[in-house]
């Protein structure tokens, strides 16, 4: 897990009152400002499908700025307003801990996703549309589950328990109308979302032997041994580097539990200063 709170791309763009301004914020912002104009076209009898991502108009008329606008595409109901919280609450915790960069470039690699997947259909002769930010969300969510999968919702189910359930139950939504260019693109996002998050969590490694190793069942179990007592070991120093490096444990517990927004500017910057430690040993 690598933080970053001096760095500013891990900071808010800035603020607007009291309020910080994220990536994240000027998306959702966008989203409730593009479903009152869906709302207005509509209103007006005025078509919008050259805002929805068409595989015709997209790979044989060049309307190449429709994956960037089908998603706010969006048609006013109940549930609306929830889905850009949701969006916001995942996102922020996203950019949070990634970063600005990683945040955007998870973002596009979702648009590419859906553009890639239903390309392959209109190959097989299956023409697909796509519009709203709901897959979208679903993915910023698969990604907040990878970062935080022990963090507990209700009290006792792990958030990995909480995402598989939720993608499950999305996935059969798909069956009675026989959308499978819409669970295709759905389960492309998630894995995406997943691979690309896991991938940045990791810094940048994909620990492919490691996965080789657990997956083996042919692997040498680890044997127990029975260590000395405590009192056997020599009494360690409590201050200098390796001390401040360990005292951010509890730091990072904290962030699994509650999210790199709950911590305190102390807090914040211990992991500054244990960064700095870190630096200083790769140099």
């Amino acid at each position: 897990m690598r933080f970053y709170p001096g760095d500013p791309d891990h900071q808010p763009l800035g603020h607007v009152g009291r309020v910080p301004v994220f990536a994240t914020t000027i998306f959702a912002t966008l989203f409730v400002v593009g479903m009152v104009g869906t709302v207005m076209l509509q209103t007006a009898g005025s078509s919008f499908q050259w805002l929805v991502f068409s595989t015709p108009d997209f790979y044989f008329h060049g309307w190449i700025w429709q994956p960037f606008t089908c998603v706010f595409v969006n048609r006013a109901d109940f549930f609306f307003l929830f889905g850009v919280y949701f969006f916001y609450r995942f996102g922020i915790e996203i950019e949070q801990y990634l970063g600005r960069r990683v945040f955007l470039t998870l973002y596009f690699l979702l648009i590419i996703s859906l553009v890639g997947v239903l390309g392959l259909w209109q190959l097989a002769g299956v023409p697909g549309e796509f519009m709203g930010m709901s897959d979208v969300t679903i993915g910023l969510f698969i990604a907040y589950a990878t970062l935080y999968p022990n963090l507990e919702y209700f009290g006792w189910v792990p958030m990995k328990h909480v995402a598989f359930a939720c993608l499950a139950i999305s996935a059969l939504s798909y069956f009675p109308t026989h959308d499978w260019p819409g669970l295709s693109v759905m389960l492309a996002i998630c894995a995406v979302s997943f691979g690309y998050t896991r991938y940045k969590k990791l810094g940048g490694t994909l620990e492919i032997p490691d996965l080789a190793r657990r997956l083996n069942p042919f692997r040498r179990r680890p044997k127990f041994r029975v260590l000395p007592s405590p009192e056997g070991f020599a009494a360690r120093p409590s201050d200098g580097p390796t001390s401040t490096v360990q005292s951010v444990d509890t730091i990072l517990d904290k962030i699994a539990q509650k999210g790199f927004a709950s911590l305190t500017q102390a807090e914040r910057d211990q992991l500054e200063k244990a960064r700095e430690i870190l630096n200083k040993k790769r140099s």
